[in-house]
C-alpha cells in the first residue's frame, strides 16, 4: 500500500497548476482585449475559486503528508536551492498569484489596472509551470523507486496538469449562463486540450515502454499493465480519462454543451487523479533501496 494523501498532494497540485495556467492565459487575453479567447466575468469568478481551493487543499495534503508543518517553510526559506525547494516556492507563488486574481474576480470594488493583470498573470503561468513539473520532481527525486526515475514522468505530470486545468475551465464554464456566445473559446481550449491528451497518451506510452524494457523496472509496469492495477490502469485511466474525453472534446457543441462540458471535465479529473494513482502505487511493486520511502516524502526528513 503507498500514502493516500501524497496522491492526493499530486493530484491537487497539478490540478491547480494547471488551473492557474490556464487561467492566467484567459488573463492575459482579456487585459490585451483578445477577443478570440474572451469570456464573461461570471465564468473567472466561479473558476478562479476552484483553482485556489484545489492548490490550498493540495498544499495541507503535503503537509499532512510530511508530519510537521515547519518542514515545508524551511524548503521555502532554504538558502541552498534545490529543485525541490524551487518546486515548493513555486507551490506558495501559484496560491498568491491564484488567491489574488481570486479577489479580483469576486470583488467589483478592487480593480487593478492592465500592467498589473499581465504582471500577475506572467508571474502566474511561470509559477503553475514549475509547481507541475514539481509534483513529477518530487517523486522523481526519491532514489528508493527505480520505476519513477524516468525524466519523462515530470513531462507526463506537466500534460497532465494542463489538461486537469483545461477540466476546472471547463467545470466552471458548465455553470456560466452566459455560456452559449463565449463558446469560441472553450471549442478553442477543447482543441488544445485534444492536443494535449495525445502527447499525454504518447508520453505515457513511452514511459510505461521503457519501464518494462528495464530490468529494475519491469515488475512495476508489469503490475500496472497486465497484474492488479491493470483495471485502473486500462478501465479508468486509458478509456475514461484519455480516449472518451478526447472523443468528446472532437464532437463539442453549442447545443448540449453545459452536459458536454461536465462529462469532458469530469472524465478528465478523474483520469488525472489515475494517473497519480497508478504511478504511485505501482511504485509499491518497486522499492529497492528504502521502502518506507513510499509511506510519505522522506527525501525531507534530512531538513527536520
Amino acid at each position: 500500500m503507498f500514502n493516500m494523501l501524497t496522491t492526493c498532494y499530486l493530484f491537487l497540485g497539478g490540478t491547480g497548476a494547471g488551473a492557474l495556467a490556464v487561467l492566467c492565459v484567459l488573463e492575459c487575453a482579456r487585459a490585451l482585449r483578445g477577443r478570440a479567447l474572451e469570456l464573461p466575468e461570471e465564468f473567472f469568478a466561479r473558476c478562479w475559486p476552484v483553482c485556489v481551493v484545489a492548490l490550498a487543499v493540495g498544499i495541507l495534503c503535503l503537509l499532512a503528508d510530511l508530519g510537521r508543518p515547519d518542514r515545508l517553510l524551511l524548503l521555502v526559506t532554504s538558502p541552498a536551492p534545490s529543485a525541490i525547494a524551487i518546486g515548493a516556492f513555486a507551490l506558495v507563488v501559484a496560491l498568491g498569484c491564484a488567491v489574488a486574481f481570486a479577489v479580483l474576480a469576486l470583488f467589483d470594488n478592487v480593480r487593478a489596472g492592465r500592467a498589473v493583470v499581465v504582471g500577475l498573470a506572467v508571474a502566474g503561468f511561470a509559477s503553475a509551470a514549475v509547481t507541475a513539473a514539481y509534483t513529477g520532481v518530487l517523486l522523481q527525486s526519491l532514489a528508493a523507486v527505480l520505476f519513477w526515475q524516468s525524466p519523462l514522468l515530470p513531462l507526463v505530470f506537466v500534460l497532465s496538469s494542463a489538461s486537469c486545468g483545461i477540466a476546472c475551465a471547463f467545470l466552471a464554464a458548465a455553470f456560466v449562463e452566459t455560456r452559449h456566445p463565449h463558446m469560441r473559446p472553450l471549442v478553442w481550449l477543447a482543441r488544445a486540450d485534444g492536443g494535449i491528451v495525445l502527447a499525454e497518451a504518447g508520453c505515457l506510452a513511452a514511459y510505461v515502454l521503457l519501464a518494462l524494457a528495464g530490468d529494475g523496472t519491469a515488475r512495476a509496469a508489469q503490475a500496472l499493465v497486465f497484474g492488479d492495477m491493470g483495471a485502473v490502469f486500462w478501465g479508468v485511466l486509458v478509456v475514461g480519462g484519455l480516449a472518451v474525453p478526447l472523443a468528446l472534446e472532437r464532437f463539442l457543441t453549442h447545443g448540449n454543451s453545459r452536459t458536454q462540458l461536465l462529462w469532458i471535465a469530469a472524465l478528465l479529473l478523474v483520469g488525472g487523479f489515475a494517473l497519480r494513482f497508478c504511478i504511485v502505487g505501482a511504485g509499491a511493486y518497486d522499492v529497492t533501496q528504502m521502502p518506507e520511502g513510499l509511506y510519505g516524502l522522506t527525501m525531507l526528513e534530512q531538513l527536520g
